[in-house]
């Protein structure tokens, strides 16, 4: 049988380069695909929290609106006149009036306004 021998040639350093930059790239973009998967699960679980806080602030302002609605319909069926309030009647319109003192009386129509131009937008 024949005996091969090997010839020792000098390592050609553009092929190295090019073998090191592929392997490089190669394992950028397994990373990149890794990042884009971990994004994915993030935007995912900010979703299910996203829903859960709107279910949640619906909840609340349903609960809202019916303990308005409860002592308005207080006032209504008290006795007392419209010009001529009771005491208990008196405090609960003050209460009813005095959640938002900060706001100017058509705040809520501005930004109802407002808000239906950014719709149309969009």
């Amino acid at each position: 049988m024949k005996k091969l021998t090997k010839i020792k040639t000098k390592p050609n350093l553009q092929e190295s380069r090019l073998r090191e930059n592929c392997e490089l790239l190669d394992q950028i973009r397994a990373d990149t695909i890794n990042d884009i998967e971990s994004l994915t699960e993030d935007f995912q679980h900010m979703s299910v929290v996203a829903e859960s806080i709107r279910r949640n602030y619906q909840a609340l302002l349903s609960e809202n609106q019916l303990l308005k609605d409860t002592l308005v319909s207080i006032v209504d069926d008290c006795e007392c006149w419209q010009a001529n309030r009771c005491a208990r009647c008196k405090k609960i319109l003050k209460s009813l009036e005095s959640n938002h003192p900060n706001f100017p009386p058509n705040a809520a129509k501005k930004y109802r306004s407002i808000l239906s131009q950014l719709r149309n937008l969009g």
